[in-house]
């Protein structure tokens, strides 16, 4: 079993591998709307497009409960970011239940930011639909700063279970 406590006052130095036009728009959209704090330029991303992230996750086709999926190509570059534990450690529980990295799910969320700014792009993927039920997936999608996680990971059957408390236990 293991336990994970995440706070959020302090951050972290770590770094991402992504495109420089989608570094230069995270950039902008976390100082344009967040008064430059990336950790909430990240929150309202997960936020905002957890949802539909959950309708293209790869695991259950990949039948393996690695992360490492990320299109190869010479753009990519490796950014160093400021960034709460918070965050990165949701981003790091995702990467499981999707089997994507944690760069390629920000760059997910940022194609389609872009899209909805009209910023012209081409997603990798397509922003699928909401059914009624992920809609009211979708709006019960907890807000918070401070949490507990539990993760159990089943190598036999593929099965991730993570449960979550909040505030921190």
């Amino acid at each position: 079993m293991r336990r994970q406590h995440f706070f959020t006052w302090d951050e972290c130095i770590t770094s991402i591998n992504i495109t420089p036009f989608h570094y230069q728009y995270l950039m902008e959209l976390t100082q344009t709307r967040f008064e430059g704090n990336l950790s909430l330029a990240v929150d309202y991303l997960l936020r905002k497009y957890l949802a539909y992230l959950y309708l293209i996750s790869q695991a259950p086709t990949k039948r393996t409960l690695t992360a490492s999926y990320q299109p190869r190509t010479k753009n990519y570059v490796i950014k160093k970011i400021h960034i709460q534990p918070t965050y990165w450690g949701k981003l790091y529980e995702l990467r499981f239940l999707l089997g994507f990295s944690m760069s390629f799910i920000i760059r997910i969320m940022l194609d389609w930011e872009m899209q909805e700014e009209e910023i012209p792009v081409e997603p990798i993927f397509i922003k699928p639909h909401l059914s009624p039920e992920d809609e009211l997936t979708h709006s019960q999608i907890q807000v918070g700063n401070n949490y507990s996680a539990y993760n159990r990971v089943s190598h036999a059957n593929l099965e991730v279970y993570s449960e979550f408390s909040f505030p921190a236990a």
